[in-house]
């Protein structure tokens, strides 16, 4: 138990620190001044009779505790905890009433609150000291300006009765708009005007029931004041059961929703921001709450995003009205992501609100990409497979005429040499045809059920010897899963990767090939190609600790004739043909690296469905 409280304790104070300098010191202060004055001032009060101070204490933090309030006007509320603060203050002065607001600022703060987020104790001390300077100085200019305890001569009380309503209005919102403003870095006169200036006539209001309610008791008694009370508060009570209940429902949603909801004001400030929000954001809530919602957009578009949200909040059009609007949109950290917008206007005429659904569409734009790279991919091969095709006709007829012209030179004379090297060449020719073909799956196949391993086995001393002493390789093999594919194909995809790894690692590194077992959900299948399907998976890895690649290079890896390479010592084709053998074997290819941190290429080829016995690949 102590070990828990110790740790609540410490939470406390993280939060405390938390805040900025200026915030921390201006609420530590305040809460300093409210202890100093109760305990100044308190000892002074006049506590007989004890009972009606008691129901004074009980009704005002019942009342505050449940956020009981008349409904005064549309959109507009008068609190029942204030008017019992008012009738103290006239009937009992302000010393007194520091305790009725002492206590009521305490249940409001403390009890129904959420489970999952209390109150912190110093938000605690600073609300109940807030009321205690408020009633006390409130109580004060009601004093000073001739009010007194009976309420029977309107004429008289109408001027005290003003000016305590206006001191107890702008010592309980002043003070809050300042910690707001020094907790969140904005302005505390536009937070004063924006949230609380509204509420005046709610304290007029307050304090004119206030006066009737004593009035009425005074002239005809306790008991008819009781009566002529019971009906409002019942009425009162079940609005307030009905509002919570609705306020209940609608919080179970906001908090279990997956997408962001943001409300926003008409100056679009941010008024609600559930869990969904924070974590997609990365602000807390009560840190975000009040400021404008332009925080959670880049500078590239925020102008033209605000205005669109201002055009739509006035006005119901524009390009947000009626469809999702896609944007992109910023983290507390400073990292954009792109996200889809829907928004909706809510509430009353005179309380109107606007509404932001938000959905993280980040894993979207990738599998996109991933369709369109596949698609462009499979043009260029098709592109490729026509011309190798044309280009393997041209070759067929010059090597015929080249044997024919050999079948009548002698060896050793000059036209016999020369028709040699034309041979040479249109071999190479069209050897680069193959593996044009290769790239565009075109090639002719022969398909074996083999074990995955053995592709490595066979070619481990080669790939010593290719690339050199100065580099590490270690092959791990972890499974002994089998694979229906060409196992020659596959030889080639393993020696080009790993020449590929050699020529990002010119100063030495580490070469790691690796093959295992892996069960692919759908979800983990739609991350590796646009129709890859969820299943078992035979994974052939070559990791290296090279010089890596940017985003740019990754896009166009697996083009023909692409190449990062000097002109003349690459022809760009060595991960294409990987890439078209892989898809001619029925798998998918990806690969993950950055700048500086070294490439992996993740094959998967879908687990051969036989019983028959594997072959063993060829060396």
């Amino acid at each position: 138990m102590r070990r828990g409280g110790g740790s609540r304790v410490y939470t406390y104070l993280a939060l405390l620190r938390a805040l900025p300098p200026r915030a921390r010191w201006y609420i530590l202060a305040v809460i300093a001044l409210g202890a100093l004055t109760f305990a100044a001032l308190v000892p002074r009060a006049a506590f007989t009779p004890v009972l009606p101070l008691l129901f004074f204490i009980a009704l005002s933090s019942l009342t505050a505790a449940f956020k009981v309030q008349f409904p005064i006007a549309s959109g507009s509320n008068m609190s029942v905890s204030y008017v019992v603060d008012i009738a103290c203050l006239i009937l009992r002065g302000p010393h007194a009433t520091m305790i009725v607001g002492a206590a009521s600022a305490f249940t409001q703060s403390t009890f129904n609150q959420p489970k999952t987020n209390p109150n912190p104790p110093y938000r605690t001390l600073f609300n109940m000291s807030i009321l205690v300077l408020t009633v006390e100085s409130a109580g004060q200019v009601y004093k000073v300006l001739g009010g007194t305890s009976s309420t029977t001569d309107i004429a008289s009380t109408l001027l005290p009765l003003v000016g305590m309503a206006l001191t107890y209005f702008f010592a309980n919102t002043v003070p809050i708009a300042l910690a707001i403003a020094l907790s969140t870095d904005q302005s505390a006169f536009r937070i004063w005007k924006r949230e609380l200036a509204s509420s005046l006539p709610s304290y007029l209001l307050g304090a004119a029931a206030a006066t009737i309610v004593l009035a009425v008791t005074e002239r005809s008694g306790i008991w008819f004041a009781v009566l002529l009370l019971l009906a409002p508060l019942y009425l009162t009570y079940k609005v307030y059961r009905t509002g919570a209940d609705v306020e209940a429902k609608q919080g179970a949603i906001l908090e279990a929703a997956g997408d962001a909801i943001i409300t926003m004001d008409a100056q679009l400030a941010i008024r609600e921001f559930n869990p969904a929000a924070e974590k997609m954001f990365g602000y807390n809530r009560m840190d975000i709450l009040g400021r404008n919602v332009e925080i959670l957009l880049p500078p590239s578009g925020r102008a033209t995003t605000m205005n669109a949200l201002t055009q739509y909040f006035a006005t119901g059009r524009g390009p947000l009205s009626g469809k999702q609007f896609e944007l992109m949109a910023v983290r507390s950290d400073g990292t954009e992501f792109p996200v889809e917008l829907t928004v909706a206007r809510v509430g009353t005429e005179s309380t109107q609100a606007m509404a932001g659904f938000v959905r993280d569409i980040t894993e979207r734009r990738q599998l996109e990409e991933q369709l369109r790279q596949s698609q462009k991919l499979e043009a260029i091969g098709r592109l490729a497979a026509g011309v190798a095709h044309d280009v393997n006709n041209v070759l067929m007829s010059i090597m015929g005429s080249v044997d024919l012209i050999l079948m009548e030179a002698k060896e050793g004379q000059l036209a016999h040499t020369e028709t040699n090297e034309i041979k040479l060449s249109v071999q190479r020719g069209a050897s680069l045809t193959r593996q044009l073909l290769a790239f565009s799956k075109r090639q002719a196949t022969q398909p074996k059920l083999f074990m995955l391993r053995d592709a490595t086995m066979g070619m481990e001393t080669m790939i010593r010897r290719l690339i050199g002493p100065e580099i590490d390789m270690q092959i791990v093999r972890a499974s002994d899963v089998s694979v229906m594919a060409d196992p020659a194909q596959i030889e080639q995809v393993v020696l080009n990767l790993c020449v590929n790894a050699r020529d990002a690692m010119p100063q030495g590194g580490r070469l790691t090939v690796t093959v295992d077992e892996v069960e692919l959900d759908d979800w983990a299948a739609g991350m590796i190609g646009d129709a890859a399907k969820p299943g078992r998976y035979a994974r052939l890895s070559v990791s290296d600790t090279g010089t890596g690649m940017d985003e740019a290079t990754r896009a166009k890896l697996f083009e023909p004739f692409f190449t990062t390479k000097e002109q003349g010592k690459g022809t760009g084709l060595g991960l294409s043909i990987v890439y078209g053998i892989v898809k001619q074997s029925g798998g998918h290819i990806t690969v993950a690296s950055e700048p500086g941190r070294g490439a992996t290429f993740l094959i998967y080829l879908p687990v051969a469905q036989t019983t028959a016995v594997p072959e063993a690949a060829t060396a």
